[in-house]
C-alpha cells in the first residue's frame, strides 16, 4: 500500500538558479540515489508521484518549500530526511519530514521577506506607507489569459517595515492559492514606481507557506 511523506526543504545559495523543471529532476534523482522506495504512475511513461505545494520564482531562495513523496512501503520522516540529505546538492536541504495533513488546496498565504537596497530606506518605508494607504493598488498583473489590470491591494498585508543604512527589509504576506496568487517581485515593482528613491534590484527569501486560518501548512 501506498503511503506519502511531506517534506519542507530551503533552496538557498546557488541552488535558487535552479528552475522548479530542473529541482523536479534533481530530487528524482536524489530519491534513486538514497534507494528510497518510490512509487511510479502507470502507463506507458511512468514518473515518479511527487508533487509540490507551488513554484519559487527563479532566483528566490526559500526555507518553507514544500514537497510530497509517495512510496510504495512505510518509512519513517526521518528516515527519508536523512537519505535525502546525505545525496541532495548544495543548496537544497530538507529542513523536516512526516505525514501530510493539509491539503494543496487549503494553501492561501506565503511569507516572504524582501531587502531593497537603496540610496535612501527611511524615505522608501515612507512611499510604501503611502502606497499602502491607497484604496487600490492597480497594476498590470500576468495571467493565464495575459496581462491584465488587477488591485493587488486585496492580496497584500506588511507584517513588518526595518531600515538599516542602505537597505529597506519588508516582511510580506501574500495570497498564494486556487484564489489568486501575488508575486512579491510585482509588489516591488510597484513600489519602486510608486517612488523616486534609486534602488538595486531586490532580495527575496519566501519564509512560510499558510492555510487561511494563518497556521503552516506544514
Amino acid at each position: 500500500m501506498n503511503t506519502t511523506i511531506r517534506m519542507r526543504f530551503s533552496k538557498t545559495g546557488r541552488a535558487r538558479y535552479i528552475s522548479h523543471l530542473d529541482l523536479i529532476r534533481c530530487f528524482e534523482r536524489a530519491v534513486c540515489r538514497a534507494s528510497l522506495p518510490a512509487a511510479y504512475s502507470e502507463g506507458f511513461h511512468p514518473h515518479m508521484l511527487t508533487a509540490f505545494a507551488t513554484t519559487l520564482s527563479l532566483g528566490f531562495t526559500s526555507n518553507a518549500e514544500i514537497m510530497d513523496l509517495t512510496l510504495t512501503e512505510p518509512l519513517p520522516g526521518e528516515t527519508v530526511m536523512t537519505k535525502l540529505n546525505a545525496v541532495l546538492p548544495e543548496g537544497i536541504r530538507i529542513e523536516e519530514a512526516g505525514v501530510p495533513v493539509s491539503k494543496y488546496r487549503e494553501l492561501a498565504f506565503a511569507e516572504y521577506r524582501v531587502e531593497i537596497p537603496c540610496e535612501d530606506p527611511v524615505q522608501l518605508a515612507e512611499d510604501l506607507e503611502d502606497m499602502l494607504a491607497q484604496p487600490e493598488i492597480i497594476t498590470e498583473k500576468k495571467t493565464k489569459r495575459g496581462m491584465k489590470e488587477v488591485d493587488i491591494q486585496p492580496m497584500l498585508q506588511v507584517l513588518e517595515v526595518q531600515t538599516t543604512e542602505r537597505m529597506l527589509v519588508v516582511s510580506l504576506r501574500l495570497a498564494s492559492g486556487n484564489n489568486g496568487a501575488l508575486n512579491p517581485s510585482l509588489v516591488t515593482k510597484v513600489l519602486l514606481e510608486h517612488s523616486e528613491i534609486p534602488a538595486e534590484t531586490p532580495r527575496f527569501c519566501r519564509t512560510a507557506l499558510l492555510t487561511a486560518e494563518n497556521s503552516k501548512f506544514f
